[in-house]
């Protein structure tokens, strides 16, 4: 005899979600109507009580926006669909999208979809940062939180008021005013920004072929350019003029979109040439090609992976987060003694108070001239 497909439909004519097996004992599908157009979603499970569950949350969800809209409120899952449909959102790169959607969701499950915007206060934003710093709240699809940081509390509460600041539908503001206006948001108080010592780079170098012929190379660009990982890994050979010893960093490959020619130093140059020999490329072909795929860049995650291999056989202790930033850091550091402004245009930062605030470091030998240099003495007249 033969199965038959599972097959459920909630709601009602207007407001319908149907849910069914894609085969007999597959995985369950979703399918509801928005703006008349059937929008099809695999739920990636084969629980039909997690799939009715599922089913009737995003019929309560539907109905509350409508609700809202007929009201002319607000709700948090309202709020959260139109700013992850607006232009703001969408004209970002997909990995800050994907970064945006899932805090803006993360934060919207904690106080409930139905919630109405108008009535967050500062009391909504210390409940959620203590129960984020307790691990109380689950990010989307575990079953269990973990305790975090304030600097991620303080991201995903900046999300938040990023979304109410969009709030906007056919030109209207559904939202008088912002309800999280003057509050105070988490912040770390010491945060973790490792700047990785000149011997320590050095120690890698050393090491670095053991791990990955293109590790090297890496680490050079890296310690020499200043550059995001994201920049550097994404740079093509026709990015690099040799002859006036420049490197183009395209908008589409920065993080804030922004393109710039900048010379390279005389260490990145004679990597970079020697690596062009080696692989013997020209034109448009990746500076570090993908082992499995050398029409495409290096991963993110074997950026990652091929350093903490590099810690391990050097010996040394790698740091807790930010492997490349630490690099990043580094290279903003040991260039305090050079105009801000052309620090930050030199190494990506669009903005001099990002460079400031978050990668150039106070060090050791620059606070002892600091306090035995001063660089005039005050005399009466």
């Amino acid at each position: 005899m033969t199965r038959k497909c599972w097959t459920k439909s909630l709601g009602e004519r207007g407001h319908r979600i149907r849910l069914y097996e894609k085969y007999p004992g597959g995985p369950i599908m979703r399918s509801v109507y928005v703006d008349g157009k059937e929008v099809r979603k695999s739920l990636a499970h084969r629980d039909k009580e997690k799939a009715t569950r599922q089913g009737y949350e995003l019929l309560n969800a539907l109905l509350t926006n409508e609700n809202a809209l007929d009201e002319q409120s607000l709700t948090l899952g309202l709020l959260s669909d139109l700013y992850l449909e607006s232009p703001a959102h969408l004209s970002k790169k997909a990995r800050t999208q994907q970064d945006e959607g899932r805090m803006l969701r993360q934060v919207v499950k904690f106080f409930g979809m139905a919630r109405r915007v108008e009535t967050l206060s500062e009391s909504d934003v210390k409940r959620y940062t203590m129960a984020r710093r307790q691990g109380d709240v689950a990010l989307p699809g575990a079953e269990h939180g973990r305790p975090v940081r304030d600097r991620t509390i303080e991201a995903e509460l900046e999300m938040l008021l990023r979304a109410v600041r969009e709030r906007k539908t056919n030109g209207e503001r559904l939202l008088k005013e912002n309800p999280l206006v003057g509050v105070r948001l988490p912040s770390e108080k010491n945060p973790n920004r490792p700047v990785m010592a000149h011997d320590v780079y050095c120690r890698l170098l050393e090491v670095a072929e053991r791990v990955h012929p293109l590790l090297k190379l890496a680490l050079i660009v890296a310690e020499g350019t200043g550059r995001r990982l994201s920049a550097w890994r994404s740079l093509f050979w026709d990015d690099v003029d040799f002859e006036a010893g420049m490197i183009r960093w395209r908008a589409v490959n920065d993080k804030k979109g922004y393109e710039q020619v900048v010379p390279m130093s005389d260490a990145v140059k004679q990597a970079l040439s020697a690596a062009r020999k080696a692989q013997k490329a020209i034109g448009n072909t990746p500076v570090f090609p993908a082992p499995k795929n050398p029409a495409t860049p290096c991963s993110r995650e074997m950026m990652d992976k091929w350093p903490r291999r590099a810690f391990q056989l050097a010996e040394l202790p790698p740091p807790p987060h930010g492997l490349w930033h630490s690099i990043r850091r580094k290279w903003a550091t040991e260039r305090k003694g050079y105009p801000v402004k052309d620090v930050a245009a030199a190494g990506g930062w669009k903005t001099e108070e990002v460079l400031m605030t978050s990668y150039q470091q106070a060090d050791a030998e620059t606070i002892k001239n600091v306090v035995l240099h001063p660089t005039h003495r005050i005399v009466s007249r």
